[in-house]
């Protein structure tokens, strides 16, 4: 739970992700007429579902983006028959790869589905908030901010800046790759759990005020961090965490239904 949403690559998300599947309506256009390229028919249906699926996008719609969907859903055939022709589907990485791409958008499909016939009550989200507040309270909050960079050079400059008593906020605004350059590099309030390891545990560390001297790596990038305060945890109000409350809880019935199949299945290692 946290009282505000941080976007960053310092942080670790847990989401679940939906898969909507709507019917077509067209706005009120006609319905795309199919194709057949090579033997091989494309649906109005399929092209009129990808033309929805730009609209909901904030595309609008129009004879030129059903053209160029048609162009581009033609193009792929092609590029799919070509590359079967020079057997590139029998790769084993290949073959792998999509099993991935259809078990993915399968189990999804079915979380969703499930997800559906079992909505959380106002019931479960109180007692997740409970939860939450009972194994949090107690607990520090840390208000950090970073500047995160693609080389350790840049890192390191950007240190030396600081130390000359350059901004950070205005060097975040300016250098940093990360979405929370939009805040001066701040992530907001943050507990140690919902930052990445080697990130929190350089940042509880420092004192109030105080900057890395050394860059610290991820997958990311660089990052220079700033301890700008910490407190106590200090619990959002219900409503306020609804949202991170809904997550859990469905993150929770998404484990749940998938532990109830694996002890249905029948699992061998060969």
């Amino acid at each position: 739970m946290r009282a505000q949403n941080t976007t960053s690559s310092a942080c670790k998300y847990y989401l679940l992700l939906g898969v909507i599947v709507v019917g077509f309506s067209a706005f009120g256009a006609e319905a795309s007429k199919s194709v057949v390229v090579n033997g091989v028919k494309i649906s109005g249906e399929l092209i009129d579902q990808v033309v929805e699926s730009n609209i909901s996008q904030g595309a609008k719609d129009s004879a030129e983006l059903r053209e160029t969907i048609k162009n581009e859903l033609i193009a792929r055939e092609l590029l799919s028959e070509e590359a079967i022709k020079q057997s590139l589907d029998k790769s084993v990485v290949v073959q792998n790869q999509l099993t991935l791409l259809r078990n993915g958008y399968l189990s999804e499909l079915v979380i969703s589905k499930y997800l559906e016939k079992n909505s959380v009550s106002e019931e479960m989200l109180k007692a997740e908030y409970k939860r939450q507040i009972d194994v949090l309270t107690g607990s520090q909050q840390y208000l950090i901010s970073q500047i995160v960079v693609s080389t350790e050079s840049e890192a390191k400059e950007i240190v030396k800046n600081l130390q000359a008593g350059q901004a950070f906020d205005k060097l975040a605004k300016e250098k940093s790759i990360d979405p929370s350059k939009q805040n001066g590099g701040s992530l907001g309030w943050v507990l140690p759990g919902q930052i990445i390891p080697v990130i929190s545990n350089v940042a509880i560390n420092l004192n109030k005020g105080a900057v890395t001297v050394s860059p610290i790596q991820t997958q990311f990038g660089w990052h220079i961090l700033k301890l700008d305060d910490k407190r106590p945890f200090k619990a959002p109000a219900f409503d306020e965490a609804r949202a991170q409350l809904t997550q859990a809880v469905q993150s929770q019935q998404r484990t749940e239904y998938v532990q109830k199949l694996m002890k249905a299945a029948k699992i061998e290692s060969k």
